[in-house]
Protein backbone atom coordinates (compact mmCIF):
# COMPACT_ATOMS: atom_id res chain seq x y z
CA UNK A 1 0.00 0.00 0.00
CA UNK A 2 1.41 3.41 -0.97
CA UNK A 3 2.10 5.75 1.88
CA UNK A 4 0.95 8.87 0.11
CA UNK A 5 -2.74 8.09 0.03
CA UNK A 6 -3.66 11.77 -0.17
CA UNK A 7 -1.84 14.81 -1.42
CA UNK A 8 0.19 16.70 1.11
CA UNK A 9 -1.33 20.11 1.48
CA UNK A 10 0.73 22.63 -0.49
CA UNK A 11 1.58 25.81 1.36
CA UNK A 12 -0.79 28.53 0.24
CA UNK A 13 0.55 31.33 -1.90
CA UNK A 14 0.25 34.61 -0.08
CA UNK A 15 -1.59 37.08 -2.25
CA UNK A 16 -3.84 40.09 -1.98
CA UNK A 17 -7.57 39.66 -1.55
CA UNK A 18 -10.52 41.69 -2.74
CA UNK A 19 -14.11 41.53 -1.59
CA UNK A 20 -16.37 39.05 -3.34
CA UNK A 21 -17.74 41.21 -6.12
CA UNK A 22 -19.04 40.27 -9.55
CA UNK A 23 -16.62 40.46 -12.45
CA UNK A 24 -19.01 42.75 -14.26
CA UNK A 25 -18.79 45.30 -11.45
CA UNK A 26 -14.98 45.41 -11.53
CA UNK A 27 -15.03 45.55 -15.34
CA UNK A 28 -17.42 48.48 -15.15
CA UNK A 29 -15.06 50.28 -12.79
CA UNK A 30 -12.18 49.75 -15.22
CA UNK A 31 -14.26 51.14 -18.07
CA UNK A 32 -15.22 54.21 -16.05
CA UNK A 33 -11.66 54.85 -14.81
CA UNK A 34 -9.32 53.35 -17.42
CA UNK A 35 -6.36 55.52 -16.42
CA UNK A 36 -6.40 54.60 -12.73
CA UNK A 37 -4.38 51.69 -11.34
CA UNK A 38 -6.68 50.46 -8.58
CA UNK A 39 -9.64 49.39 -10.77
CA UNK A 40 -7.31 47.40 -13.05
CA UNK A 41 -5.67 45.77 -10.02
CA UNK A 42 -9.02 44.78 -8.51
CA UNK A 43 -10.36 43.51 -11.84
CA UNK A 44 -7.16 41.51 -12.31
CA UNK A 45 -7.58 39.87 -8.92
CA UNK A 46 -11.20 39.01 -9.70
CA UNK A 47 -10.19 37.49 -13.05
CA UNK A 48 -7.42 35.51 -11.35
CA UNK A 49 -9.85 34.17 -8.75
CA UNK A 50 -12.19 33.16 -11.58
CA UNK A 51 -9.36 31.25 -13.28
CA UNK A 52 -9.14 33.63 -16.24
CA UNK A 53 -5.40 33.85 -15.84
CA UNK A 54 -4.26 35.35 -19.13
CA UNK A 55 -6.81 38.13 -18.82
CA UNK A 56 -5.74 38.70 -15.22
CA UNK A 57 -2.11 38.95 -16.29
CA UNK A 58 -3.01 41.57 -18.88
CA UNK A 59 -4.78 43.66 -16.24
CA UNK A 60 -1.76 43.53 -13.92
CA UNK A 61 0.54 44.52 -16.77
CA UNK A 62 -1.81 47.40 -17.51
CA UNK A 63 -1.38 48.55 -13.90
CA UNK A 64 2.39 48.68 -14.45
CA UNK A 65 1.98 50.63 -17.67
CA UNK A 66 -0.07 53.40 -16.04
CA UNK A 67 1.40 56.40 -14.19
CA UNK A 68 1.89 55.70 -10.49
CA UNK A 69 -1.05 57.33 -8.71
CA UNK A 70 -0.12 55.87 -5.32
CA UNK A 71 -3.16 53.61 -5.15
CA UNK A 72 -1.41 50.26 -5.64
CA UNK A 73 1.98 49.34 -4.13
CA UNK A 74 4.25 47.81 -6.79
CA UNK A 75 5.02 44.99 -4.36
CA UNK A 76 1.36 43.92 -4.59
CA UNK A 77 1.23 44.06 -8.38
CA UNK A 78 4.27 41.83 -8.71
CA UNK A 79 2.85 39.52 -6.03
CA UNK A 80 -0.26 39.00 -8.16
CA UNK A 81 1.70 38.60 -11.39
CA UNK A 82 3.78 35.91 -9.69
CA UNK A 83 0.66 34.08 -8.52
CA UNK A 84 -0.72 34.00 -12.07
CA UNK A 85 2.55 32.69 -13.50
CA UNK A 86 2.71 30.07 -10.75
CA UNK A 87 -0.80 28.88 -11.50
CA UNK A 88 0.17 28.65 -15.18
CA UNK A 89 3.09 26.42 -14.20
CA UNK A 90 5.65 29.06 -15.23
CA UNK A 91 7.78 28.85 -12.11
CA UNK A 92 10.81 30.77 -13.39
CA UNK A 93 8.55 33.66 -14.37
CA UNK A 94 6.80 33.57 -11.00
CA UNK A 95 10.14 33.69 -9.18
CA UNK A 96 11.28 36.64 -11.30
CA UNK A 97 8.05 38.54 -10.55
CA UNK A 98 8.26 37.93 -6.80
CA UNK A 99 11.94 38.88 -6.69
CA UNK A 100 11.03 42.13 -8.45
CA UNK A 101 8.42 42.65 -5.74
CA UNK A 102 11.18 42.29 -3.15
CA UNK A 103 13.01 45.21 -4.76
CA UNK A 104 10.07 47.36 -3.71
CA UNK A 105 9.55 45.65 -0.34
CA UNK A 106 12.72 43.97 0.93
CA UNK A 107 12.11 41.17 3.44
CA UNK A 108 8.41 40.84 2.62
CA UNK A 109 7.76 37.47 4.25
CA UNK A 110 4.91 36.58 1.91
CA UNK A 111 6.98 37.15 -1.23
CA UNK A 112 9.90 35.20 0.23
CA UNK A 113 7.61 32.31 1.09
CA UNK A 114 6.11 32.32 -2.40
CA UNK A 115 9.60 32.13 -3.92
CA UNK A 116 10.41 29.21 -1.62
CA UNK A 117 7.29 27.36 -2.80
CA UNK A 118 8.20 27.87 -6.47
CA UNK A 119 11.77 26.70 -5.82
CA UNK A 120 10.39 23.64 -4.06
CA UNK A 121 8.32 22.86 -7.16
CA UNK A 122 11.56 22.93 -9.15
CA UNK A 123 13.32 20.71 -6.56
CA UNK A 124 15.83 23.50 -5.86
CA UNK A 125 15.77 22.56 -2.21
CA UNK A 126 18.72 24.51 -0.82
CA UNK A 127 17.52 27.76 -2.39
CA UNK A 128 13.99 27.03 -1.18
CA UNK A 129 15.22 26.51 2.39
CA UNK A 130 17.17 29.77 2.27
CA UNK A 131 14.16 31.81 1.17
CA UNK A 132 11.77 30.14 3.62
CA UNK A 133 14.20 30.65 6.50
CA UNK A 134 14.57 34.33 5.55
CA UNK A 135 10.77 34.61 5.55
CA UNK A 136 10.64 33.13 9.06
CA UNK A 137 13.25 35.62 10.27
CA UNK A 138 11.33 38.47 8.66
CA UNK A 139 8.09 37.44 10.40
CA UNK A 140 8.43 34.70 13.01
CA UNK A 141 4.70 34.64 13.75
CA UNK A 142 3.66 33.83 10.18
CA UNK A 143 2.78 30.12 9.92
CA UNK A 144 3.07 29.68 6.14
CA UNK A 145 6.88 29.78 5.84
CA UNK A 146 7.16 27.29 8.69
CA UNK A 147 4.83 24.94 6.82
CA UNK A 148 6.87 25.47 3.67
CA UNK A 149 10.05 24.43 5.49
CA UNK A 150 8.25 21.27 6.58
CA UNK A 151 7.29 20.51 3.00
CA UNK A 152 10.83 21.12 1.75
CA UNK A 153 12.37 18.76 4.30
CA UNK A 154 9.67 16.18 3.61
CA UNK A 155 10.56 16.32 -0.09
CA UNK A 156 14.25 15.94 0.82
CA UNK A 157 13.47 12.81 2.85
CA UNK A 158 14.43 14.45 6.17
CA UNK A 159 11.28 13.27 7.90
CA UNK A 160 12.15 14.06 11.51
CA UNK A 161 13.05 17.63 10.64
CA UNK A 162 9.90 17.99 8.54
CA UNK A 163 7.79 16.80 11.47
CA UNK A 164 9.33 19.42 13.78
CA UNK A 165 8.42 22.25 11.40
CA UNK A 166 4.91 20.90 10.97
CA UNK A 167 4.55 20.77 14.76
CA UNK A 168 5.64 24.39 14.92
CA UNK A 169 2.98 25.19 12.33
CA UNK A 170 0.39 23.62 14.64
CA UNK A 171 1.62 25.89 17.43
CA UNK A 172 1.24 28.97 15.22
CA UNK A 173 -2.09 27.92 13.67
CA UNK A 174 -3.75 25.41 16.01
CA UNK A 175 -7.15 25.82 14.36
CA UNK A 176 -5.95 24.26 11.09
CA UNK A 177 -6.27 20.45 11.23
CA UNK A 178 -3.95 20.09 8.22
CA UNK A 179 -1.05 20.66 10.57
CA UNK A 180 -1.76 17.36 12.29
CA UNK A 181 -2.15 15.67 8.92
CA UNK A 182 1.26 16.90 7.78
CA UNK A 183 2.91 15.79 11.02
CA UNK A 184 1.33 12.35 10.64
CA UNK A 185 2.61 12.01 7.06
CA UNK A 186 6.15 12.98 8.06
CA UNK A 187 6.20 10.67 11.08
CA UNK A 188 4.73 7.75 9.13
CA UNK A 189 7.29 8.13 6.38
CA UNK A 190 9.99 8.13 9.03
CA UNK A 191 8.65 4.93 10.59
CA UNK A 192 7.46 6.60 13.79
CA UNK A 193 4.08 4.95 13.60
CA UNK A 194 2.88 5.35 17.18
CA UNK A 195 3.32 9.13 17.07
CA UNK A 196 1.84 9.28 13.58
CA UNK A 197 -1.21 7.36 14.85
CA UNK A 198 -1.84 10.04 17.48
CA UNK A 199 -1.68 12.88 14.96
CA UNK A 200 -3.96 11.17 12.45
CA UNK A 201 -6.57 10.82 15.18
CA UNK A 202 -6.17 14.49 16.08
CA UNK A 203 -6.76 15.31 12.44
CA UNK A 204 -9.87 13.12 12.31
CA UNK A 205 -11.20 14.78 15.48
CA UNK A 206 -11.18 18.18 13.74
CA UNK A 207 -11.60 17.59 10.00
CA UNK A 208 -15.19 17.42 8.70
CA UNK A 209 -14.58 17.09 4.95
CA UNK A 210 -15.49 13.47 4.07
CA UNK A 211 -12.83 13.29 1.32
CA UNK A 212 -10.09 14.37 3.70
CA UNK A 213 -11.40 11.98 6.36
CA UNK A 214 -11.33 9.10 3.85
CA UNK A 215 -7.66 9.77 3.12
CA UNK A 216 -6.86 9.96 6.81
CA UNK A 217 -8.69 6.70 7.45
CA UNK A 218 -6.58 5.02 4.76
CA UNK A 219 -3.43 6.39 6.37
CA UNK A 220 -4.61 5.17 9.76
CA UNK A 221 -5.12 1.68 8.33
CA UNK A 222 -1.63 1.76 6.83
CA UNK A 223 -0.15 2.80 10.19
CA UNK A 224 -2.02 0.02 12.00
CA UNK A 225 -0.77 -2.54 9.47
CA UNK A 226 2.79 -1.27 9.84
CA UNK A 227 2.67 -1.41 13.64
CA UNK A 228 1.32 -4.97 13.51
CA UNK A 229 4.18 -6.03 11.23
CA UNK A 230 6.72 -4.51 13.64
CA UNK A 231 5.20 -6.47 16.54
CA UNK A 232 5.51 -9.73 14.62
Amino acid sequence: MALFIASLTTAALLRNRIYETGLSVWKSMVESSPDKRRPHENYGQALSTAGRLQEALQEFKTVLSLPDDGSVPLRDVYREIGVVYFRLGLFDESITAWKTGLVHAPLDAGLLNNIAIALLKQQRYDEAVSHAETAVRANNTMPEPVNTLGEIYLAKGEFARAAEFFKRYIYLRPEDPRGSWNVAIALARGGRYEEAYQHVNRFLASELDPRERAGATDLLNFINESMNKKRH
